[in-house]
């Protein structure tokens, strides 16, 4: 009985004694030096300018504290970030000698704005003086309603971030000072954004579970809405060797055609639904780094894609008559599948939709399977199938230098044989293409020209150039 009473009055000393030094804490510092300790740690931290224009208020539950009100950083006297509200944990041993060490953080509609100079600098470099391991030991990071935005001023390029939810927990550290944190970190993290932003495209209700410790992170868990369908994926990205490895796995289910061509520069007029998926692999330092090692397989995979004032086998037939677009138009826009946004930018597809004569026509398949070795895509099953015609496409596409490698669209017969071909290599804004090669001369009536040439192999042998998923169409007249 005596032992149980001597631990009772322990304890509750020890209580007495925590509450006592906290009040001498409240009393020596005060809400003033208080916040001007805090605001001169953090410019130190962060070699910026740091200030709480709202009011300091302590706390004593749960943990030791302080909530601080309109937060401001800025750096050469433009802001980096605001602050509605923040709560800080606060070693207490630390205060009593005059230094600050933030155990736990809360940030209520942060807004940060990073900037790329014309010069290549961020506007967040500067020299920090105290090691931001000297100011943080947290545990715990909580953010709500925040906002990001990333504007590059050599590129133009823009990325905005709203609703920014994140709840970061279990975070660790260990390794040598001055070590890589990527490292030596580990955490688990929440992650929920309403709207992301990047250019034309834009992806909402992003959800995921975020992964880290001994260098390698883990996304799980990720959906999102994206192109006007659902999307899901993994991302694991592996920072233990002399370059980070990563590797993506993402689909995209019930993806909106139309959706998509947001970002191309042609004219929007198809409607239907595809699916979308991707595993790839990629190393580097840097993003040229990466693009240059990115590896794996993209596939895009659709069905009875309406073409709205738009008939495709009609543009073919005006294409034998005229000559006046070429059958790459055709092939490069519709084939390229989840590449044909960035192949249409900067190219002028107008004179491909002027010839439509404002027929309607429908792709009843389209399925384009792409191989990625050290950023150059191959075609390896690229074809589509209208009312009446199959048209595929073979060679690559190198995102490198963005320009094709030897690709090659052709007309079909109903055995897989080339028709008609074009090919076109060169920059992806200003390819070379070359000459319409027909298998018969253009002398002949040109409603008998494709008859023609059907009823040649048919009873000929012929070399197939596709060969892949896309079936030909049922026998049907042509235009």
């Amino acid at each position: 009985m005596a032992n149980r009473k001597r631990k009772v009055l322990r304890i509750a000393g020890g209580v007495i004694l925590g509450v006592i030094v906290l009040i001498i804490c409240v009393l020596l510092f005060g809400t003033k030096v208080l916040k001007s300790r805090i605001e001169a740690t953090a410019s130190t931290a962060l070699g910026m300018d740091v200030r709480i224009r709202g009011g300091v208020n302590v706390f004593f539950s749960p943990g030791f504290g302080a909530s601080l009100a309109d937060i401001t950083v800025k750096n050469g006297g433009a802001d980096v970030a605001t602050g509605a509200s923040m709560k800080i944990g606060l070693k207490l041993l630390p205060l009593i000698w005059g230094r600050i060490r933030i155990s736990r953080l809360e940030l209520v509609k942060p807004v940060i704005s990073i900037v790329r100079q014309k010069n290549g600098k961020l506007n967040i470099e500067m020299q920090r003086i105290m090691p931001l391991g000297e100011l943080l030991t947290l545990k715990n990071i909580a953010v709500s309603q925040g906002s990001f935005l990333f504007t590059n001023l050599q590129s133009g390029g823009r990325i905005e971030l709203e609703g920014v939810d994140i709840t970061v927990g279990n975070i660790s550290a260990g390794g040598t000072p001055g070590g890589d944190p990527l490292k030596t970190l580990s955490f688990i993290d929440d992650i929920r954004c309403r709207k992301i932003r990047a250019g034309t495209l834009t992806l909402t209700d992003l959800e995921m579970k975020l992964a880290g410790g001994k260098g390698v992170c883990d996304v799980s868990q990720a959906r999102m809405k994206i192109f006007g369908g659902t999307g899901s994926g993994t991302l694991h990205a592996d920072f233990t060797g002399t370059e980070p490895h990563f590797r993506i796995i993402f689909a995209v289910s019930k993806l909106k055609i139309e959706e998509l061509l947001q970002e191309s520069t042609a004219p929007k007029n198809m409607e239907g639904l595809a699916e979308l998926s991707a595993d790839l692999t990629a190393r580097g330092k840097t993003a040229i780094e990466v693009k240059r090692s990115l590896s794996g397989q993209v596939s895009l995979d659709g069905e009875n894609i309406a073409l709205n004032s738009m008939d495709i086998d009609e543009l073919i037939s005006s294409l034998l008559r005229s000559r006046r677009f070429s059958l790459v138009d055709v092939g490069a826009f519709f084939l390229a599948g989840p590449f044909g946004p960035a192949l249409t930018r900067g190219y002028r597809f107008a004179d491909l939709f002027k010839e439509s004569r404002g027929g309607n026509g429908v792709i009843a398949k389209l399925v384009s399977v792409w191989k990625i070795e050290n950023g150059v895509a191959e075609a390896v099953d690229v074809a589509m199938a209208t009312k009446v015609r199959r048209i595929a496409m073979k060679g690559g596409l190198n995102f490198i230098d963005n320009r094709f490698e030897d690709a090659v669209v052709a007309v079909l017969d109903q055995h897989g044989c080339a028709v008609v071909t074009q090919k076109v290599r060169g920059p992806f804004s200003r390819p070379e293409i070359g000459n319409i090669n027909i298998l018969k001369s253009l002398t002949s009536p040109v409603t008998n020209l494709l008859r023609s040439v059907v009823k040649l192999f048919g009873s000929r042998p012929c070399d197939v150039f596709y060969s892949g998923s896309v079936a030909p169409p049922a026998p049907h007249k042509l235009p």
